[in-house]
C-alpha cells in the first residue's frame, strides 16, 4: 500500500487513515526526526483509544496495530508526547533534548521483552504469548537475552510504507528508536525490530550489514581490550585514540561498552577493540 501525507495527514489515495484525535500535544513544530516505539500491550489494548484521555498525558503521531492498520493521533506538524526525557547528537554534530519538540513518533503495537516461564512465554501483564511470535534477542545497549515478540509483516510493511511517504513529505534523514534517545531508560522497539535494515528501506540506503557509527569526541576516543574503563588499551590499534570522526562498525554490546571495527579510508575493517558507545552516532 501506497501511503501520502496531505494536510499533515497519512492518507491513501484521497482517503485519510482513522482519526482519533489526542488532546495530549503541544505547539506546531517541524519535523526533523522520525521516533520508532512499541506499545508493551496486546491487541485487546487500543492504545489509540488511551491516546485520546487527557489522564493518559502521553500520545503519539501513528498508531499501527498488528494486522497492519495505521491509526493517526496526532497531525504531523504538532507536537506529540511521545519521546519524554531524551537527547540526540545528528550526524552534523548537533545537540538535541527534549524530541518531543522537533520529532514524529510512531507506536508499533507488540509487547516488547517477554519472560520465560515453565509453560513458555508472557508478558510483563502474565498474558501467554504463543513461541511461534518470538525471538530469543540481546538488547544492544545490553539488556540480558531473553524472549521479544516478533512484529508482524504487516505492521513492517505498514510502518515502511508511512515512514516513506513521512519522510519524503518532511525531509527527515534520521530515523532513532525510543532507546537511542533515551538509553536505560527505554528498550523499544528493541532487538525484534530490524532497525538497520528499515532504515535502509525508507532512507534507500544499502543494507549491507552491521550499522555504521561516527566518533564524536573533541579529544579522541581510547580503544580497550575489555567493555570496562578499567581493561588495558588496545595493543593491536593502529590509532588509539580514535579521532573525532572515525568510522566505524559495531560488532557487539555490553552495557554501555561497544565492541567495533574500525574502518579505514576504503570502508576495509583495520582493527577492532572496545570503546564506550556514549561516543558513537549512527551514520
Amino acid at each position: 500500500m501506497e501511503y501520502v501525507v496531505r494536510n499533515h495527514r497519512l492518507a491513501v489515495g484521497t482517503k485519510y487513515v482513522d482519526f482519533e484525535k489526542s488532546p495530549n500535544i503541544g505547539g506546531a513544530m517541524a519535523p526533523v526526526f522520525l521516533v520508532i516505539h512499541y506499545t508493551a500491550f496486546g491487541s485487546s489494548s487500543n492504545i489509540a483509544a488511551y491516546f485520546k484521555k487527557p489522564s493518559a498525558k502521553v500520545s503519539a503521531h501513528l498508531v499501527i496495530r498488528r494486522d497492519g492498520t495505521i491509526v493517526q493521533c496526532v497531525p504531523f506538524d504538532t507536537v506529540a508526547w511521545h519521546a519524554g526525557e531524551s537527547k540526540w547528537v545528528d550526524k552534523k554534530g548537533n545537540s538535541h533534548s527534549g524530541l518531543n519538540r522537533n520529532s514524529i513518533g510512531i507506536e508499533i503495537e507488540n509487547w516488547g521483552p517477554l519472560k520465560k516461564t515453565g509453560a513458555g512465554y508472557v508478558s510483563w501483564t502474565g498474558q501467554p504469548v504463543d513461541a511461534s511470535n518470538v525471538t530469543e534477542a540481546r538488547h544492544k545497549f545490553g539488556t540480558p537475552n531473553g524472549g521479544w515478540e516478533v512484529f508482524t509483516e504487516a505492521q513492517v510493511d505498514a510502518t515502511i510504507a508511512a515512514s516513506l511517504a513521512i519522510c519524503e513529505t518532511y525531509g527527515i534523514g534520521e530515523i532513532v528508536g525510543h532507546d537511542d534517545i533515551s538509553p536505560g531508560r527505554k528498550s523499544d522497539p528493541g532487538p525484534a525490530w530490524a532497525m538497520s535494515s528499515f532504515k535502509a528501506k525508507v532512507l534507500g540506503r544499502s543494507d549491507n550489514g552491521a550499522a555504521t557509527y561516527i566518533v564524536r569526541s573533541p579529544t579522541g576516543l581510547n580503544v580497550r581490550t575489555g567493555p570496562a574503563a578499567n581493561f588495558p588499551l588496545e595493543p593491536g590499534a593502529k590509532l588509539n585514540p580514535l579521532p573525532d570522526g572515525s568510522i566505524v562498525a559495531m560488532i557487539e554490546a555490553d552495557g554501555n561498552w561497544r565492541y567495533v571495527s574500525v574502518l579505514d579510508k576504503n570502508g576495509t575493517p583495520s582493527f577492532s577493540g572496545w570503546v564506550h558507545g556514549g561516543y558513537l552516532f549512527e551514520v
